[in-house]
């Protein structure tokens, strides 16, 4: 069974061996499961067809582009499904958290106000943009072209039922025709955002590329605390990709969301997706990096073979549900020891046990110790405490770590994102790097970090590099404090966070890509291409002698300068 059991991901493994009431209690683990009907959404990777194998187990699916497809299954044939010779991978949805703190500013700091004088003619005219996020209030003004129609070309709200994409199962579109019917007659469409998230990330596309048609994708949430799912991202840029290669545009994707989940080495199922249909089409996909770099979820320890490592982190009151995740090299071999605050002493967890269970008075601690799996070099060991009744043990928790034998001796300890917990959560040691969020360290995505375009200063809660695998993230940092966004209830306002320098990114790919690929002057003008087009122009903010680095990446977006020579 061992073999099949390294193609399931480590956190449905540990998900299928716990039970359903304690699942729930848990931060992440009942993502994804359905309990109504008993089924789990789940994320797989394959080759061939799954028609006679979704004829077999009698499970449904939606296939997406190059061997990844969503599966809707009973949890009793998970294991079945995972024997499977056309199987390679499986894994469960996580969660994502928007990344952001809550006329643009940074439009002179990013050198783009040439594209707002008489003699320019870009503005992102036949590229579409895609923006997956939270939705979008269609009827602001900032969304209106000159003629009074829309600049949306199509919604996808994965969250309203009826008419969902062809070969997709979820949701309903709304086409440009039915967004300029409704804002005609004043009859308001089902789609909405209710944060306000989406709105305020599009309103900077729309500005600085008034010219690009914009694709937007409302994520569904699964479960019941509101949180998108990274199976309804994928569902999302699969989307985007399919659509624009059907209108024959080039395309730029907007991802304004991220979690920890992973090793932060590019190899998350999510990332490995990313990388794949970056290659496909003329396209650039733009991720934020996320608001962790002063949040203290990430520990690093480097071991040799006699030292015994210790990591503390503090749990705030009312928290309902942790996870950790410790990431270490295949070729290390470590146990594991964690203390409660009340002194409790649960392990040490070994790799030669794979899942334990511990019943502890207050809450139940679950740990798995997985073994490797085909996406990934790295070896997780997944640890989940779970409250009996509402709340886990709040004060001081520590983790010992002890070397059996070294080769590496580089471990690497994530709490979740900041956003999915309260904020008292945080390591007591932590490291001041490697905070990125995911997927943002996927190795094709351009990475845009975020900086303050007032003091030519790196905003300090900017998500940092480098990834574990010593890969140069965040490629470029983009304006993202106060920025001016579109508020979903009317007007303007001002936000913070890599989500909003993320999309100063995206306009600027779509002003390249018109005068590339639409123009005609460089047909190529995409993918890795625009990120070292982007690399070259960045500017080079006061005060730091290395470049690249891992705060600013190469520098600052600067458009005018990334134009090929």
């Amino acid at each position: 069974m061992e073999e099949y059991m390294a193609k399931l991901s480590t956190e449905l493994n540990l998900a299928l061996n716990t039970n359903e009431s304690e699942r729930i209690k848990a931060l992440d683990l009942n993502v994804g499961y359905d309990s109504f009907i008993g089924e789990w959404e789940l994320i797989i990777k394959h080759t061939g067809s799954l028609e006679e194998l979704s004829n077999s187990l009698g499970f449904s699916y939606m296939e997406l582009l190059n061997g990844y497809a969503i599966v809707y299954i009973d949890e009793e044939k998970i294991y079945d499904l995972a024997t499977a010779n056309e199987i390679l991978y499986i894994d469960k949805p996580k969660k994502l958290v928007a990344e952001e703190n809550r006329i643009i500013s940074g439009t002179s700091q990013s050198c783009m106000s040439f594209l707002f004088t008489e003699e320019s003619t870009l503005s992102g005219v036949g590229v579409l943009v895609a923006i997956i996020d939270s939705g979008i209030n269609y009827t602001h003004p900032v969304f209106m072209g000159k003629n009074g129609n829309s600049r949306i070309y199509e919604i996808w709200d994965q969250t309203v039922d009826g008419n969902p994409p062809i070969d997709y199962y979820r949701g309903t579109v709304y086409t440009s025709f039915d967004i300029d019917k409704s804002l005609e007659e004043g009859m308001p469409l089902e789609t909405y955002d209710a944060s306000g998230h989406g709105t305020a990330v599009a309103s900077v596309v729309a500005n600085l590329a008034p010219g690009a048609q914009l694709l937007i994708v409302k994520l569904a949430n699964l479960g019941s605390d509101n949180f998108p799912t990274t199976s309804s991202l994928i569902t999302g840029i699969d989307y985007a990709v399919r659509t624009a290669m059907k209108l024959n545009m080039p395309l730029t994707i907007n991802l304004s969301y991220g979690n920890n989940y992973g090793a932060h080495n590019g190899n998350s199922i999510l990332e490995d997706y990313i990388n794949s249909v970056a290659g496909i089409y003329k396209l650039s996909i733009a991720v934020g990096t996320g608001n962790d770099g002063i949040s203290k979820r990430h520990s690093q320890v480097y071991l040799g073979n006699t030292s015994l490592s210790q990591v503390d982190f503090n749990v705030g009151e009312f928290e309902t549900g942790i996870n950790l995740q410790i990431w270490k090299s295949y070729s290390d071999n470590i146990d594991v020891v964690l203390i409660t605050p009340s002194g409790d002493e649960i392990g040490p967890f070994s790799q030669f046990q794979n899942i334990a269970t511990y019943n502890l008075t207050n809450m139940i601690i679950k740990v798995i110790y997985s073994f490797p799996n085909p996406i990934n070099t790295l070896q997780e060991i997944y640890i989940s405490i779970i409250p009996k009744e509402q709340y886990i043990e709040e004060g001081n928790w520590r983790l010992y770590i002890r070397p059996r034998s070294i080769s590496s001796g580089r471990v690497d300890i994530w709490l979740p994102v900041a956003g999915s917990t309260s904020s008292e959560l945080e390591f007591l040691n932590p490291s001041e790097f490697t905070t990125l969020t995911i997927p943002s360290t996927a190795t094709r995505a351009i990475s845009v970090g975020a900086y303050n375009q007032r003091t030519l200063a790196y905003a300090p809660f900017s998500g940092r590099g480098y990834t574990v695998s010593g890969d140069i993230k965040p490629d470029i940092v983009a304006p993202g404090v106060d920025v001016e966004v579109a508020i979903s209830g009317g007007g303007y306002g001002l936000a913070s966070g890599t989500s909003f320098s993320t999309p100063f990114v995206s306009a600027a790919i779509a002003i390249l890509m018109e005068y590339g690929i639409v123009l005609d002057n460089d047909p190529f003008l995409f993918g890795e291409k625009i990120k070292s087009y982007l690399i070259k122009g960045a500017r080079k903010l006061p005060g730091y002698d290395i470049w690249p680095n891992e705060k600013l990446g190469w520098g600052a977006l600067c458009l005018f300068d990334s134009f090929p020579n």
